[in-house]
């Protein structure tokens, strides 16, 4: 059985742009992008701690997205930072 990051890596790549993480999460980009602006939430602020800029362009690293996904509650961990 594959684990959440191999189906990731096959699909995406290393990294995700926001409009990909906002599919993989059944959101809309902008509620998604608000969601990061204002982070309430651990998951918000487990993705703003590992997102990535090359340029202008924020990416989100699928370990981090993958380890989000699996984690449940035990969200954001030593582990990714």
């Amino acid at each position: 059985m594959r684990t959440t990051f191999e189906i990731l890596k096959e699909q995406y790549g290393a990294v995700m742009t926001l409009e990909q993480l906002a599919t993989t999460l059944s959101r809309k980009p902008e509620g998604l992008r608000m969601a990061l602006l204002k982070p309430t939430s651990e998951w918000a602020r487990c993705l703003n701690a590992h997102k990535v800029y090359i340029g202008r362009r924020v990416y989100f690293p699928i370990e981090a997205v993958a380890h989000i996904l699996d984690a449940g509650s035990e969200i954001c961990d030593d582990r990714l930072k």
